[in-house]
């Protein structure tokens, strides 16, 4: 049967005269599998009655969408999804490790209240979408939308330098074999976008150290002599040895990496993150073989480190605490180290950039860093935008219009793109 409810609160959707109250119960109606051909049936009305010329194509709305729903859960029902009633009535993203209540249900993607706040872009993606929810049919061709916020910046890429221990320092992206002849055993994949270090490996004499760097609107993967690998997100770099010797294993980090180590109980793996307010001591993270992910961006309030497998310990001044899977370790880098705070959170949200997409969840000065780093550009703000919080997920491949626009369609903020350099407006 139709459902007129529906029928009227996506018209007003699109006429953008939707309150906050009608957009939540438009949400919710989006994700019930019951209302899912109705949906389908006022998409194709739309798309057939709409004279817009600003379509994505059709590969950036599949890849958008299957980004979505990938995220969201929306290809199946709320008993596939394991939605239940608990969920239905909200509840905090985040919660204490040691908070009454926190189970592994907390941990598992995906939540209520992301997969609710991140249906909101759906319909922002009916502009060149029809494709992916009926493929029997011929796909309409569209135009790619051009970038209605003046100029646009395309997506990073596979970019990084890397330093040798004499000092001398090459741009990946035009480096040769015959650059590495002074260091045997490491290679480059260009293609992949990955620094290899074998077995053989510099490994005689003093311990000599490499320093892979990743620009603004770059990311780079590498392979570590013993095989440990790890995966450097844009502004971020890594000091380690050409051989690993003695007891530990250790590297110097800044910025964001994903490390996967190969377990070697003789030998722990240590991890030292550099504190920006140089003062303090470094931030330590020890481990033996274990799936996690480090993040201390200089413009970040504190630093992040969050376990997806084994175990690993986090250590600051005199303070340490050890980590299980699915929780995150944050310390405050702007005073004193009294606790580090232990939280349960969305492991698959937090290493989504290694994957290729955005995953926001947050407010927009949050967000906008991200966009900042991944496109090299700065961004500055018109009026008050500290209330204003997105969640939704993006392909990172997008240029940065697309992602804006985004955005911009939850209402209440607007960009402009100048000279590289993003203006964030408030609307309200």
């Amino acid at each position: 049967m139709q459902n007129r409810r529906l029928d009227d609160l996506f018209l007003r959707y699109c006429e953008k005269k939707i309150t906050d109250d009608e957009r939540e119960e438009l949400m919710a109606m989006l994700l019930s599998d019951d209302n899912r051909e109705q949906i389908n049936g006022l998409i194709d009305q739309f798309i057939r009655n709409d004279g817009a010329h600003h379509a994505l194509s059709d590969e950036t709305a599949d890849d958008i969408l299957s980004s979505i729903f990938s995220a969201t859960g929306m290809r199946g029902t709320k008993q596939e999804l394991g939605v239940n009633e608990s969920e239905l009535g909200g509840g905090e993203q985040e919660r204490d490790a040691n908070e009454p209540g926190s189970s592994d249900e907390m941990r598992s993607r995906p939540m209520w209240l992301f997969r609710l706040a991140a249906a909101s872009v759906v319909l922002f993606l009916v502009y060149g979408s029809y494709r992916w929810f009926n493929k029997s049919k011929p796909a309409p061709q569209v135009a790619v939308m051009h970038s209605v916020y003046g100029e646009d910046a395309a997506a990073g890429g596979n970019r990084a330098s890397l330093t040798l221990a004499d000092g001398r320092t090459y741009d990946l992206n035009t480096i040769t074999e015959r650059n590495l002849l002074v260091q045997p055993g490491t290679t480059i994949d260009k293609l992949k976008g990955e620094v290899i270090y074998g077995k053989n490996s510099v490994n005689d004499g003093a311990v000599a150290y490499n320093v892979l760097k990743t620009p603004l609107g770059g990311q780079y993967k590498i392979v570590l002599p013993d095989g440990s690998r790890a995966w450097l997100n844009a502004g971020s770099s890594l000091k380690y040895p050409t051989a690993f010797k003695g007891n530990w294993r250790e590297v110097e980090m800044t910025g964001e990496v994903y490390f996967e180590i190969e377990p070697d109980k003789a030998r722990p793996f240590l991890v030292r993150v550099a504190d920006k307010d140089r003062s303090g001591k470094d931030m330590e993270i020890t481990v033996l073989g274990t799936h996690f992910n480090i993040s201390s961006y200089g413009d970040e309030p504190d630093m992040q480190t969050t376990l997806l497998e084994g175990s690993v310990r986090v250590k600051k001044d005199k303070v340490t605490k050890v980590l299980t899977p699915g929780q995150q370790a944050r310390v405050a880098t702007d005073e004193p180290v009294r606790d580090i705070a232990v939280k349960t959170v969305d492991t698959e949200s937090v290493v989504a950039w290694k994957e290729g997409r955005f995953e926001f969840n947050g407010n927009i000065r949050e967000i906008m860093r991200q966009i900042s780093r991944w496109y090299d550009l700065d961004v500055k703000y018109e009026g008050d935008v500290e209330r204003k919080s997105f969640a939704g997920t993006i392909s990172r491949k997008n240029n940065v219009s697309e992602v804006l626009k985004m955005l911009e369609m939850t209402g209440g903020i607007q960009f402009r793109i100048d000279d590289r350099k993003i203006t964030v407006k408030n609307t309200d």
